[in-house]
């Protein structure tokens, strides 16, 4: 382990200014007229929009057979994705080895 001594330190301690804290900020900020509006939260996605996400994923390889079963049997899916879960071929309908 090093240490640098400098022998002038305490002339740069007791000549230094003192901390005088932050610059003043502005209260408010002006206005533009171009300034975006405020941030919202989207609108929740509908239940057909929802269904067709389900079937990408399926369609993708994300979401296995089991698991696009399980959610056709929500009451909120189930008429929606009838006609995905009875289009899948018979080698889909396998269950994978875990």
């Amino acid at each position: 382990m090093t240490f640098d001594f400098a022998p002038n330190w305490l002339d740069f301690v007791s000549t230094a200014t003192p901390y005088s804290g932050p610059a003043p900020v502005a209260s408010q900020p002006a206005k533009l007229p171009w300034a975006p509006p405020p941030p919202c939260a989207p609108a929740s996605p509908s239940m057909i929009e929802v269904a067709a996400l389900v079937e990408e994923l399926f369609t993708e390889g994300t979401l296995s057979y089991e698991q696009l079963r399980s959610l056709s049997t929500l009451p909120e899916l189930a008429a929606l994705l009838g006609d995905a879960l009875s289009s899948v071929p018979a080698g889909r309908r396998v269950a994978r080895a875990r």
